[in-house]
């Protein structure tokens, strides 16, 4: 739990960065065509996160998506730890191209 934290504070300590960089961020995680990935900065109550998506159209986080870091699942699918990880591991790979 502590490393989500620390990649949350780290995607929300990029937002400004980001939102002046030359590119927009993208990803082709979940299909053939890129996806923006441009967020609000996320937050943390209890063990609830939400991530809202700041862009209405084509984005890889649709609206606001809302994960609870101590529920489990087997794939990771169900709004759970591992699927926060990889949703947060998607964003920052994708932040990182663009503000580098």
């Amino acid at each position: 739990m502590k490393k989500l934290i620390q990649k949350i504070e780290l995607i929300n300590s990029m937002i400004p960065a980001v939102e002046i960089a030359d590119e927009i961020p993208v990803t082709y995680a979940g299909g053939t065509w890129p996806y923006y990935v441009l967020i609000e900065p996320i937050e943390v109550k209890n063990q609830f996160v939400t991530i809202r998506s700041a862009v209405s159209q084509n984005s890889f986080i649709e609206g606001k998506e809302r994960y609870n870091m101590n529920k489990s699942s087997f794939f990771g699918d169900e709004n759970c730890a591992k699927h926060l990880n990889y949703t947060l591991n998607i964003i920052l790979k994708s932040f990182k191209k663009v503000t580098k």
